[in-house]
């Protein structure tokens, strides 16, 4: 459990919040939050914490209850006493045992750009001696006249 004293914010213990909370540093929920959160940094559910709604964070530390849907950019941790009904997308999800989860968990790796992959090449052929198409050539093909025919 990350230390109070690491915390940019907190909401204690006692305390409703309905609403939107957005911030960059740290932090920790006591009491209830319904709504919607969105940081980059981390989010902590405290033991004794309800968290109702939509959580969009970089990570989340649950050890109290949460419902909704989280999206947890690098990190989601249920604690032992973490109570969860969401559905989770994430790329690290870590479940400590006693903890519950009921819900669908997507994990995606980091997206990395990928290199073009370049076009497949046919291995070049001789030409057909009978002056007809390869079996891989297309378009029109070169007529030649037979020298030994003879036309009237």
């Amino acid at each position: 459990m990350a230390m109070n004293n690491n915390l940019d914010g907190h909401l204690g213990k006692g305390i409703e919040i309905k609403g939107t909370l957005r911030f960059e540093g740290s932090v920790r929920v006591d009491g209830k939050f319904v709504g919607k959160v969105i940081s980059p940094a981390t989010l902590i559910v405290g033991p004794n914490a309800v968290v109702d709604g939509e959580v969009e964070v970089g990570e989340i530390e649950i050890h109290g209850s949460l419902r909704g849907q989280v999206k947890a950019g690098r990190k989601a941790t249920i604690h032992a006493s973490g109570q969860v009904d969401a559905d989770i997308d994430t790329q690290s999800l870590v479940i400590e045992p006693g903890a519950r989860f009921n819900g669908r968990c997507e994990m995606r790796k980091k997206e990395t750009p990928k290199a073009p992959t370049p076009a497949p090449t046919a291995p070049p052929q001789a030409p057909n001696p009978t002056g007809g198409p390869t079996p891989t050539q297309t378009g029109p093909t070169k007529r030649t006249t037979n020298p030994l025919k003879q036309t009237t």
